[in-house]
């Protein structure tokens, strides 16, 4: 006998779908054997499948970061990395890795040159839609409804630390972080006083590499309030 499968509200386009999973953030960033402790949200099939390619970027670059990449916790994920882009169907994926390196100067905190290192350069706004999905299905774990219509999710990842950022908001007192998977990822959020939908976000990935977001209405919503 055919049961019929639960459906509920995909927590990105708010259609009603059968039940999916989305982790969040990505599964692909968490080594084997992976935690029962994963994030996942509600979202239907078409947005699930939508965004894979973006997520297979974003892994490539988080692991590549020169905050990441020595990490214990990151070793396994780039050696999965590296086993996947000598497989033939992502052969185009691994040429595009390989046109995106360049080389930087590097030196030590006293100033003295090291030589040129070779980094992956980043596509800010494929990194920057992984994020804001990533805020938008935290913002439904720990809230329980979606980010109300109107609302936009701004990101933006913390290459140098946070200390930017607390310079920005000083007053504010953050939550202990949420830690998943032994510190793969982390994170914290704070509502605004005056808007319990308007919030700051901070996440780490490997303990090591930092994103910043934000959920909050558009200027020119918020000057109609």
């Amino acid at each position: 006998m055919n049961r019929q499968k639960k459906v509920r509200q995909c927590d990105y386009c708010s259609s009603i779908c059968p039940k999916t999973d989305d982790h969040i953030p990505p599964k692909s960033l968490f080594p084997k054997p992976r935690s029962c402790n994963l994030i996942t949200v509600p979202c239907c099939e078409s947005c699930r499948r939508g965004w894979s390619k973006d997520d297979e970027y974003f892994r490539a670059t988080i692991v590549s970061s020169s905050r990441v990449s020595e990490e214990p916790l990151a070793q396994g994920i780039i050696e999965t990395l590296f086993r996947s882009l000598n497989r033939p169907e992502q052969k185009r994926f691994s040429q595009y890795l390989s046109a995106s390196i360049g080389e930087v100067e590097t030196f030590t905190e006293a100033g003295i040159y090291l030589g040129k290192t070779p980094v992956l350069g980043i596509d800010i706004k494929r990194i920057e839609r992984v994020a804001q999905r990533i805020v938008k299905g935290l913002f439904f774990y720990e809230k329980g409804y979606s980010l109300p219509e109107g609302y936009e999710v701004v990101t933006r990842l913390q290459q140098f630390g946070l200390e930017s950022v607390y310079e920005y908001i000083p007053d504010v007192k953050f939550p202990k972080l949420r830690i998943v998977q032994d510190g793969v990822f982390c994170y914290t959020y704070k509502e605004t006083e005056e808007d319990i939908n308007s919030s700051i976000w901070l996440f780490l990935f490997y303990k090591n590499l930092p994103f910043v977001g934000f959920t909050r209405l558009p200027p020119e919503m918020r000057r109609e309030i």
